[in-house]
């Protein structure tokens, strides 16, 4: 289980929030080169139609400073800046359990 983890808030501009999922999902695809970071993970907050919540972790604090210095990730910060409303708001955390339930995929 990774140490290094981080929950983002992303506050989208007014009628912005679809193009701003769009964004994300294409940027979830470029993480192969980013081996070190072990989950991505971005949701819709059901309540607010501007919001949206991403959840990461990395393998180590080597992992954490290659994914800031990453080109993909500096090419998603120049897309974000014409999409946000504010500043991403980051709460680090210290991942210490996961499960993925393995039943889920049988359905």
């Amino acid at each position: 289980m990774s140490e290094f983890g981080a929950l983002l808030q992303l506050t989208a501009q007014d009628g912005k929030r679809d193009e701003l999922l769009r964004v994300l999902a294409n940027y979830v695809n470029t993480l192969d080169g980013e081996p070190g970071t072990t989950l991505f993970a971005a949701a819709a907050d059901p309540n607010d139609d501007d919001l949206v919540w991403v959840w990461e972790e990395f393998a180590d604090a080597g992992a954490v400073r290659d994914h800031f210095q990453h080109d993909f990730f500096r090419a998603l910060q120049l897309e974000l800046a014409d999409l946000l409303a504010t500043p991403v708001g980051v709460r680090p955390l210290a991942p210490f359990t996961l499960r993925v339930n393995p039943l889920a995929e049988q359905r």
